[in-house]
């Protein structure tokens, strides 16, 4: 007797499991679910927004910035996330394409189908789940999605290490057509923090410029000024893709939120590390 089920691949969904948790944030979902609420607390009402830019530091060097701006968007049950290599990934663009990122509040799925799509329109985009251990731009911002979205939330989440402005382009054309195919929101959560291992005053000097680009929906003089001034801003393809993605679908303003640097947490304010955050609508 045959049976042909015994000749069938048993496919193992992967699971992202965390890194950083314990670390960057409470691994405790208890402790965990309540700094989160404190991190959000006291915003009016939510709104829609194409994206959000937002640091990813430890939550207690950047998680109130982080939060000021979730706090002031809808959350969607759809969200891109981009956000930097940290790991030293050979890939230039990877994404995963299924499976799920956990973190100590469950496990979020990956919209395989927008995965899907995105490849389609950007040959670019690896499919490769290696890239996302260990990094964990993306992840600490899942907390925050899991708080404040729905149920059924998914994401894709995307790691880049380029730094090629045409690849920024290219993505966030991809992008904007597969948001506007979807019969529901995307939010894009773009994951950067700015000036890095600067003084004080020369971190702050780097900042204002950057978010004025920023706040002047400007991706192009963004990446002139990282690449002219070599400064080092950890995601700034990251937040050029969420600028050129937003003004393709239509958004008029970049709104900042709140700004701060690794000081304001007891940092040494030699080696200063710039946080911000900021809403696309």
């Amino acid at each position: 007797m045959t049976h042909n089920t015994l000749h069938k691949p048993i496919v193992v969904p992967t699971v992202r499991r965390p890194s950083v948790a314990g670390y960057f944030y409470p691994s405790s979902p208890t402790e965990l679910r309540e700094l989160v609420g404190r991190l959000t607390a006291g915003a009016a009402d939510r709104a829609r927004a194409h994206a959000v830019i937002v640091p990813h530091g430890s939550f207690r060097h950047s998680g109130a910035i982080a939060g000021a701006a979730f706090a002031r968007v809808v959350v969607p049950r759809r969200c891109i996330v981009i956000g930097p290599s940290h790991t030293g990934s050979w890939m230039p663009w990877s994404l995963m394409a299924g499976g799920s990122y956990r973190t100590p509040l469950g496990d979020v799925p990956i919209d395989a189908a927008c995965a899907q799509a995105l490849r389609a329109r950007c040959a670019f985009l690896e499919a490769d789940a290696w890239s996302q251990r260990g990094e964990h731009a993306i992840e600490v911002q899942l907390p925050f999605l899991q708080q404040l979205g729905p149920s059924d939330l998914t994401i894709v989440p995307i790691v880049t290490g380029s730094d090629d402005p045409q690849e920024f382009s290219q993505l966030a054309t991809a992008l904007a057509q597969v948001i506007r195919m979807q019969e529901e929101p995307v939010l894009l959560v773009a994951s950067s923090d700015l000036s890095h291992y600067e003084t004080q005053a020369d971190g702050a000097h780097q900042d204002r410029q950057l978010l004025a680009a920023a706040q002047a929906m400007d991706g192009e003089s963004l990446i002139q000024l990282i690449h002219q001034e070599r400064w080092l801003m950890c995601g700034y393809g990251a937040v050029a893709c969420a600028l050129e993605t937003s003004k393709q679908l239509g958004a008029t303003r970049a709104d900042l939120v709140r700004y701060g640097t690794s000081v304001d947490a007891g940092g040494d304010p030699y080696s200063v590390i710039g946080y911000a955050s900021l809403v696309i609508q």
